[in-house]
């Protein structure tokens, strides 16, 4: 019997993946055999990104830059992935922005910032290479969501956050149903509080982490590897009947509350 989450011949583009989540699960899919191309702003760090995901998995690994806000920067990427690679089979949007402050006191640029980073990047990104999966009526989508899309915090600052990843989950939704007749899987990872520079807010402060636990069944917070095998799972045969889905990698915070 062959191997479900295997993805020899295919080929990932992450975006986002020049560090932290998007880096871990970019060498995750390496790891199955996919070729790899990683997008983000910073080419330099990319760059040292895909040299380490080569020498560790021993696979194709490619780096692009690109403005995820900007649709003409995001077609030119689907032409240079096209170009080095041929063609398209997962898309990882990995990309990010997470910024805290007071309701009363949201700057709306901040504000702005996150939507055009979490929503517009999500968007232009899925509907760039969606051009692409269509045209092959074959593949798969895996946008970063968070427990944020359907879950408050016990502390404020959040709600620009928690909006855009409610956008997030209903994005990856809608695209589910619609792209449906392609054969064009869109699924989304929601992870809680996962140990990267974005958490580090909250994993500074010992009283609001202690309160975080306290409501997270494994006692912990999670950590990028956490996310490389439901990023395999989704990206790999073994998913091929799932699509429209929110997949919570939570420590079970979710279904306590």
């Amino acid at each position: 019997m062959t191997d479900m989450f295997r993805l020899d011949g295919k080929v990932a583009v992450v975006i986002g993946g020049a560090g932290g989540i998007g880096e871990i699960m970019a060498q995750g899919l390496a790891g199955q055999g996919a070729k790899v191309a990683v997008a983000s702003r910073n080419i330099h760090k990319l760059e040292a990104a895909a040299q380490k995901i080569r020498a560790e998995t021993k696979s194709e690994v490619a780096a692009f830059q690109v403005d995820i806000i900007d649709k003409q920067s995001v077609a030119q990427l689907v032409k240079q992935v096209l170009s080095k690679f041929g063609t398209v089979d997962i898309l990882v949007n990995s990309q990010g922005a997470n910024l805290k402050k007071p309701a009363i006191d949201f700057p709306v640029e901040d504000w702005d910032l996150m939507f055009q980073v979490n929503v517009k990047g999500t968007m232009l990104s899925c509907s760039e290479f969606g051009k692409v999966m269509i045209e092959k009526k074959k593949g798969k989508v895996i946008n970063l969501s968070s427990v944020r899309g359907i879950r408050a915090t016990l502390w404020g600052g959040n709600e620009g956050y928690c909006a855009t990843k409610g956008a997030v989950d209903m994005i990856t939704r809608s695209l589910a149903s619609e792209w449906a007749p392609y054969n064009i899987n869109v699924n989304a990872l929601a992870p809680s509080l996962i140990y990267t520079e974005l958490a580090a807010v909250t994993l500074r402060d010992p009283e609001r982490l202690q309160k975080y636990l306290a409501n997270v069944p494994l006692k912990r917070v999670g950590q990028p590897q956490d996310l490389v095998g439901a990023c395999i799972f989704l990206a790999s045969p073994a998913s091929d009947f799932i699509t429209g889905q929110i997949l919570y990698l939570d420590g079970g915070l979710t279904a306590v509350g």
